[in-house]
């Protein structure tokens, strides 16, 4: 068992009188000095329930009727508390002044309750007093129970009064009264207590009582008390004594070392989770039970090694004492009988395969086999040194490590150094272990480990994968070598030492011993107590697949005692039985893999508390936050009663969290940053079984907005910048506009420059070259055969002109964007089609609009030279523009009805030495638009240019 005391330093109330257990697991107390809650960890004063106030901080009955706690005042009243209600009875509705003692409830549905004036039932919404007319006289101090049957039971002074089924009056028992509460036994009896008398046991079935027979403790008990194990726990005094059913002591807990305070008189409480509650006048003390159970050792004896017997026994033995001698070696036996033997303590052991059990110490060697021991002395050159480890070879030697001797081998009284090698006569193994093949392997520090195999030796280090430090043991198991050291765990795999580590990537560090059960569970000890990995994670790291495992451990919360022993052994051994002993420097216990006890109760998570800036807000749903909350805190627990350190939370904030956050232990919650909206708070809890709640605890909560986070401010101020964003686009537009502009304005007077320098030297100088072959024409006979050749170099020199005149007329004639196309187009249009005598036609369809300067003079020229085509090449005695101003798109179409474009011209897109069609695509391109030729042989052609929208128009 394990013992815990809290007192008025750890904020434990102090002489509280009543406790019980609510429906979350919550244990409360009622004390002079308050009411309090306690969740295994911490102990919370309460002066308000659902904020209804008590009546008094002097608590001293408490009551929990399916949803209603009952509170009883020292100074008379009691409050109802209920679904965030309350209500209080005071002596207008019958309640005595007095101190209101303890309250029960009838299986009819009858409240009543004890106080310092008498016994009171409720009748409606008053109390009623049972007084002498009812058969039960006046007095203090009467004390109530509840029987199995469903009766009551009152301790009187006077004597025991026991109710009349179907009414409210009692008839009187028994002569032998208390003032002192009684207690109602898992078996139905009753422990009457009266001060200076012995104890009595009151027989509901017989109605007749008894002294009860305590074992002599040299005076009456102050208190005395039995729990639902029948286990009877006396006060005398100086704390508590556990005793057995038959009175056979089991355990003290003396006060005030262990036991709060020296005396107790209420009965113990037990909770849902089996713990044992005493309250004291200096606090509370919890007894339970741990996995562990620790052996009573010889007074004075340490550093204990343990060997597993053949029949199930457990041989102890104590190589280091607080006294003159160690005790001797002595066994467990499978029942708890203790085996005695003259055997001297040793300081190593071993079991052979047949059985016999073999020790040394700094002394001897002797050997028990069959209930008889024989002793062999040590040779002189190995005396006072004791005996590090030992193993039993196949051929029946025995293989010794000695310290700072090394290795020896004993066989039939002949004792050999490094038994015939060399290499083992140097240096001291910590650990000797045989296999289930019958190698011998042995450890030493510094990750180094030999192994013999038939009188062969082959040496092991961190090559090999060996990484454990020092080898302090060793163990074959279901064909696994396991090897443990001072740095972790490691096990043997294709001639390689295999790591083996904790889920956290943590090595199993000290480990001093080793056992693998028949369920294919992997045990461990060290320092810090016995570690278990699972069966499945055992199989997968064998095979390869795990090198991380999850471990579950056994600590000083389980009752580990003490440290690894000063000389290193196996101090982890399987008895018969399939209990697993530990040694450690300071105790001997043991464990059952296969009866593990378990916490069966699945926690229930609490909120308690809301809390911003230290203002706290209770933990209510709904819960509306002040404007510009960013960081809070939430207080939770969980009724973890056994073991709360162990206890682990996980958290959400609905809202914030996309996943569970693991808290561990802490039982607290933090968060910063927070925007105003609508959030939930979720808690989950786990026992020290890893058993979760059944369903979280939510906790719901609004955090309003400040202005300048509500959703107007936010649309007003996105408003403002797309109206800015807006401004500044215009004004790039406007900027863009111009500079568009300026670069068209520059581009026309370039083309304005290059044709006044065409006019006034390229077609002066042709026109005065003309002039002067006139000029030589006139000088020459009129019939000179140089005449013609005259003829046809003017014919030429006037072409040449007429084309600069047409090259001239392109650069000066442009459109100027502030009139229409069409007019313009039209107009170049019927001048040409008039040179070619065809018939030139322009419509429009569709709303007009005007274009974009740039892209006007693009479609200008390109009309320009699709006319020029059409009445140079086509043959076609009609040529037609159409424009067509769609909401989508604007659409310009020259057509005519000649002969078609050739084949190669169809195909390539342009003719060979001609880029009027080139020039064409390339303009069309420039102003983002798409330029089409479709043409049939015979049939004419149409040239399409189309522009989207939102790049012809302005």
């Amino acid at each position: 068992m394990s013992h815990t005391a809290w007192t008025a330093r750890d904020g434990a109330p102090s002489d509280a009188g009543t406790m019980l257990q609510d429906r979350n697991g919550m244990l409360w107390f009622g004390a002079p000095n308050g009411l309090f809650r306690f969740d295994g960890v911490r102990f919370e004063r309460i002066d308000e329930i659902s904020g209804n106030k008590l009546l008094s901080p002097n608590v001293q009955a408490l009551a929990l009727f399916g949803d209603a706690l009952w509170v009883g005042y020292n100074a008379g009243g009691i409050s109802v508390f209920e679904h965030g209600t309350v209500r209080h009875y005071g002596e207008a509705q019958g309640v005595p002044a007095g101190r209101i003692l303890e309250f029960i409830k009838t299986a009819d549905g009858t409240l009543w309750m004890s106080s310092h004036a008498g016994i009171y039932w409720l009748d409606g919404a008053r109390w009623r007093q049972v007084g002498p007319d009812d058969g039960l006289p006046t007095g203090e101090r009467p004390s109530i129970n509840l029987l199995h049957d469903g009766g009551l039971l009152i301790t009187h002074p006077a004597g025991l009064f026991r109710s009349v089924p179907g009414t409210h009056r009692f008839r009187k028992v028994d002569t032998a009264g208390s003032m002192l509460a009684s207690q109602v036994q898992a078996d139905g009896k009753v422990i009457v207590m009266k001060f200076g008398e012995t104890p009595r046991l009151f027989n509901p079935v017989t109605e007749t009582s008894s002294p009860l027979r305590l074992p002599a403790s040299g005076g009456l008990p102050y208190s005395v008390h039995r729990d639902r194990r029948n286990g009877w726990w006396i006060g005398p005094g100086d704390g508590m004594r556990l005793y057995t059913p038959d009175f056979v002591l089991k355990k003290q807990f003396p006060a005030p070392y262990q036991f709060s305070a020296a005396r107790t008189f209420t009965p113990p409480f037990d909770d849902r989770e089996g713990n044992l509650w005493f309250m004291t006048e200096n606090g509370i003390d919890r007894i339970r039970e741990n996995h562990l159970s620790v052996q009573a050792m010889p007074e004075g004896s340490t550093d204990f090694i343990v060997t597993a017997g053949p029949d199930g026994e457990v041989w102890i033995n104590s190589h280091s004492s607080r006294q003159a001698l160690s005790p001797p070696t002595f066994a467990i036996a499978r029942d708890g009988r203790r085996i005695a033997s003259d055997m001297p303590s040793a300081t190593a052991s071993t079991r052979a395969v047949d059985g016999t059990l073999w020790f040394g110490n700094p002394h001897q060697l002797w050997r028990w086999r069959d209930g008889k021991q024989r002793r062999w002395p040590l040779p002189p050159a190995l005396i006072q040194q004791p005996v590090q480890a030992m193993a039993m070879g196949d051929e029946g030697q025995l293989w010794l490590s000695i310290l700072r001797r090394g290795v020896y081998t004993f066989k039939d009284g002949v004792w050999q150094a490094g038994g015939g090698h060399a290499a083992l006569t140097g240096r001291t193994a910590l650990s000797v272990h045989r296999d289930a093949q019958g190698r011998i392997w042995f450890g030493y520090t510094s990750n180094a480990i030999t192994m013999l195999d038939h009188g062969k030796l082959r040496q092991f280090g961190p090559a090999d994968g060996l990484a454990v430090g020092s080898v302090t043991t060793m163990f074959s198991g279901q064909g696994t070598l396991w090897i443990g050291g001072e740095l972790g765990l490691a096990h043997w795999r294709n001639g390689r030492f295999i790591p083996l580590n904790d889920s956290n990537g943590q090595p199993f560090n000290g480990v001093s011993g080793i056992v693998q059960t028949a369920q294919g569970e992997l045990w461990l000890h060290g320092p810090d107590g016995l570690v278990r990995i699972g069966a499945a994670d055992v199989a997968a790291a064998l095979a390869g697949d795990l090198d991380r495992v999850t471990a579950e451990r056994f600590g000083y919360l389980d009752g580990h005692e003490g440290a690894t022993a000063s000389v290193p052994s196996d101090s982890l051994i399987e008895s018969g039985d399939g209990r697993l002993w530990y040694a450690t420097s300071s105790s001997v216990g043991w464990i059952d893999p296969r009866h593990i006890t378990r916490n069966p109760v699945r926690p229930t998570p609490l909120i308690t508390s809301l809390s911003i800036n230290n203002r706290r807000y209770p933990a209510v749903n709904d819960l509306g936050l002040p404007q510009g909350t960013h960081n809070l805190r939430v207080d939770f627990t969980a009724a973890v009663l056994s073991i709360p350190e162990r206890a682990r939370f996980r958290t959400r904030l609905i809202g914030q969290d996309h996943e569970w956050q693991d808290a561990g232990a802490l039982r607290q919650g933090f968060y910063t940053n927070l925007g105003p909206g609508d959030y939930r708070f979720e808690v989950m809890a786990a026992n020290e079984d890893g058993l979760w709640s059944a369903a979280p605890a939510s906790l719901s909560f609004r955090i309003a907005p400040a202005f300048y986070q509500a959703l107007w401010f936010k649309l007003m101020c996105a408003a403002l910048l797309a109206g800015g964003v807006y401004l500044l686009y215009l004004r790039r537009l406007a900027y863009l506009t111009a500079r568009a502009v300026e670069r068209m304005r520059t581009r026309l007077e370039e083309r304005e420059r290059i044709a006044r320098t065409l006019h006034d030297t390229f077609l002066q100088s042709v026109q005065s070259l003309i002039l002067r072959f006139h000029s030589i024409k006139a000088v020459l006979p009129k019939n000179a055969a140089v005449q013609q050749q005259i003829d046809a170099a003017l014919d030429a020199a006037d072409t040449v002109a007429d084309e600069g005149r047409d090259q001239l007329m392109g650069l000066r004639v442009h459109y100027g964007g502030g009139s229409a196309l069409a007019p313009v187009l039209k107009e170049a249009g019927v001048a040409a089609a008039t040179q070619y005598g065809v018939e030139f036609s322009l419509s429009e369809s569709g709303t007009q609009r005007a274009l974009q300067v740039e892209v006007g003079d693009e479609l200008f020229a390109i009309g320009r030279e699709a006319v020029a085509n059409a009445l140079r090449h086509s043959g076609s005695a009609q040529v037609m523009v159409q424009l067509i101003y769609d909401a989508s798109s604007f659409t310009m179409e020259v057509r005519d009805h000649g002969k078609g474009l050739d084949d190669e011209v169809r195909q390539t897109g342009h003719r060979d030495r001609h880029w009027g069609l080139t020039g064409m695509q390339e303009r069309a391109a420039r102003i983002g638009g798409k330029l089409a030729i479709h043409s049939k042989r015979g049939e004419g052609t149409t040239i399409v240019v189309k522009l989207p929208a939102s790049l012809a128009y302005r």
